[in-house]
């Protein structure tokens, strides 16, 4: 183990020799001073094994900084984005300053039972807002469903039928959906034509591209302010969440 980690470090230290910039070609190793070099490094990882662990400290932590940096670079590209959604994905009020963003799945128990937490949130918090992002994960009958939600919008029906499928108990598959759309209102009909529209896909597509950015992978999870939280968090987590991003 000890000797592979030695030859990483060789090659880190060679590539960024070789790395430093254009060199005249008289001015490359030949095989004699490579070996040379990588003698040298090698007797003195040796005789200093600690330097290994440093290193390898040091890269963690720059990957870490650089990981950090890109979900940043992504979450501002979600504000910007949710920014632009129309009100009919939005609970509470829609011009509150604090907004939380939450990836769902109507299929997720998880997501099911943080419902009225978030509900009872933006009923108590009128300058909270919450902005829905439709992203199924589920499989067939979670896509079915987000698409037939996304089309209701075309009947003014969105949060409504919303509403009706989280708070559904028991199976969610597609003559369900269909029965809970017709049940609030919605036109079941015109609903099957008009989640053949393209853009319903390339909606939720690109959720999914934003999801991946941010290194979502499960449901459900928030963003609020700048930082992404996974999972189905309690009331007062959320209020600290809140508190945080208000003070930021």
């Amino acid at each position: 183990m000890r000797k592979s980690w030695i030859g990483l470090v060789i090659a880190a230290v060679l590539s960024l020799i070789a790395g430093s910039g254009p060199a005249p070609a008289e001015e490359a190793l030949t095989p004699e001073q490579k070996q040379a070099v990588e003698q040298t490094i090698r007797d003195y990882i040796l005789a200093n094994p600690e330097i290994v662990r440093d290193a390898l400290m040091e890269l963690q932590r720059q990957q870490q900084e650089a990981e950090q940096v890109a979900r940043q670079g992504a979450i501002t590209e979600l504000h910007d984005y949710v920014a632009t959604l129309p009100a009919d994905y939005v609970k509470g009020n829609p011009g509150a300053q604090t907004a939380i963003i939450e990836f769902f799945d109507y299929r997720c128990p998880y997501c099911k039972a943080v419902s009225p937490t978030v509900d009872g949130l933006v009923a108590e918090d009128t300058e909270v807002r919450v902005v829905l992002i439709e992203f199924p994960i589920l499989g067939e009958e979670s896509l079915f469903a987000s698409r037939a939600a996304i089309a209701s919008r075309a009947q003014g029906k969105y949060l409504v039928f919303h509403d009706a499928m989280m708070g559904h108990k028991g199976k969610l598959d597609q003559e369900t959906i269909l029965e809970l759309a017709d049940d609030v209102g919605v036109d079941v009909d015109r609903l099957k034509t008009d989640m053949k529209s393209p853009e319903i896909d390339a909606l939720i597509g690109r959720h999914h591209q934003l999801a991946d950015k941010l290194g979502v992978t499960g449901t459900p999870a928030f963003v609020i302010g700048q930082e992404l939280v996974p999972g189905a968090i309690d009331a007062e987590t959320m209020k600290a969440k809140i508190k945080q991003a208000r003070q930021s």
